[in-house]
């Protein structure tokens, strides 16, 4: 693997004063100097933050004279692409990319459109194989077919070059190469990760990522891996929504899932939908058609909690939430289920030191799912361990207004005052609680649960 240092050190558009080390195919004529963009050939115009312009890049009046092949040739030799040069919007397949088709779609225009005009930060979020290095390649490869410079290097990578220009002085002195990184028109980092990472390398990728936010530079990153599980200063910049617009390849949902399989609705439940579900009951004899219409309602718009209660099983309770999850998740959203019980035996085996799930990983991305499923919520061990973590979990939901999905067997009402979470459940100001009353559907042959 050749020296990023070595590579930049031979490019003009990486310092004026090394002309000399330009490709000898290159036809420049060394003694030229633009005095107007010391022969870097772009400018970033000095306005104020807040300009429509702020942050953007514009070529050179200098590079009117020069020969757009030639001009191509010295923007993909500066941008570290390679072989990735083939990778365009012209080739990519949007229907053969994603198992859900539409999302890409809705991907593939975003990336387009913000490589027409590159300002602030985009993420490209998706499993592996999704698309992501694509993507953010073509956006690369249509900036410089608009004369635009664009650096693309996969993270991993970058740190070797950085370390290894560090510790050993190679070809390049390590400042000029960092600052190169920190200050390149279009900045392109494929593979951020929030898994095993030195603390130097962390360092380094904050300081340049606190660069580039500050000044609000063009930044493109993509990430397989939850935005949660990522460092929270990269989060934080992530998650403001002045800075960064996010694109996801695939359902975050399905990120999650193919990591771990917590958080997805069961296989043998998976049919479960609002045209399954029998309102009528066992015999016949029960009308949950305003439970089913308010189920409905809800699933159209979540806006804060929805509780399913009946001191029986079987009534149907999880037949509908997760009737609300399988729409939910068909329009693209974020959507956790969690059978309770369960979900606390993995939360409380992350902590043990042979087990591969992060248990504050994992907690995290239940908080902050678009959609949570809490299913057969007061059956759950009843230890202190397990209650406070409930606790946390509601206190956060409830404070957010996030939407949540409770079935339960647990008549909360007679405790909200003397229960935190209770009381929580109960407040009119959030949510509903619909009374599921009805026979067990598993007595009968009538489809329902």
């Amino acid at each position: 693997m050749e020296n990023l240092g070595s590579i930049l050190a031979k490019l003009d558009t990486f310092k004026a004063n090394r002309g000399s080390d330009l490709p000898q195919d290159l036809e420049v004529d060394s003694t030229v100097i633009c005095e107007v963009c010391n022969d870097k050939g772009w400018l970033a115009p000095k306005l104020p933050a807040g300009h429509p312009d702020f942050g953007t890049i514009k070529s050179c009046i200098c590079r009117q004279n020069v020969k757009q092949e030639e001009m191509t040739n010295r923007l993909l030799a500066y941008s570290n692409l390679g072989s990735l040069s083939r990778y365009t919007f012209e080739t990519l397949d949007v229907a053969e990319k994603s198992t859900n088709p539409d999302i890409f779609r809705d991907a593939f225009i975003n990336c387009s459109d913000y490589s027409e005009r590159p300002s602030g930060w985009m993420l490209i979020n998706g499993p592996h194989g999704s698309g992501k290095t694509h993507l953010s390649a073509a956006i690369a490869n249509r900036c410089i077919s608009t004369g635009k410079p664009a650096f693309f290097i996969y993270v991993p990578d970058l740190m070797d070059h950085l370390r290894a220009s560090y510790t050993n002085n190679l070809d390049f002195e390590y400042d000029d190469l960092f600052d190169q990184v920190k200050n390149a028109p279009i900045l392109i980092l494929d593979g951020i990760s929030g898994g095993s990472i030195t603390s130097w390398a962390s360092e380094k990728l904050n300081q340049i990522l606190n660069h580039r936010s500050n000044g609000r530079l063009p930044t493109v990153l993509t990430t397989s891996e939850d935005i949660n599980a990522l460092d929270p200063f990269i989060k934080s910049r992530i998650n403001d929504s002045n800075l960064c617009s996010i694109v996801a390849t695939d359902s975050r949902a399905s990120i999650y899932e193919e990591n771990s399989g917590v958080g997805a609705i069961p296989k043998e439940l998976s049919k479960m939908d609002f045209e399954t579900y029998n309102p009528k009951g066992r015999r016949g004899n029960s009308n949950l058609e305003p439970i089913l219409e308010s189920a409905k309602k809800y699933s159209q718009d979540p806006d804060g909690w929805l509780t399913l209660y009946s001191d029986n099983s079987g009534v149907g309770k999880t037949h509908l939430a997760i009737a609300i999850a399988n729409y939910r998740k068909s329009v693209g959203d974020d959507v956790f289920f969690a059978f309770v019980p369960e979900l606390m035996d993995e939360l409380r085996s992350g902590f043990s030191p042979d087990n591969t799930i992060n248990s504050s990983l994992m907690f995290e991305r239940v908080k902050e799912s678009e959609l949570l499923i809490l299913d057969d919520l007061g059956n759950e061990q009843d230890t202190d361990w397990s209650q406070k973590t409930i606790y946390h979990l509601l206190v956060y939901r409830h404070n957010h207004r996030l939407p949540t999905v409770i079935t339960t067997r647990t008549d909360f009402s007679s405790i909200a005052d003397r229960s935190a979470q209770a009381s929580r459940i109960q407040d009119a100001n959030i949510g509903q609680i619909l009374n599921v009353k009805a026979p067990d559907y598993r007595m009968g042959r009538t489809r329902g649960r």
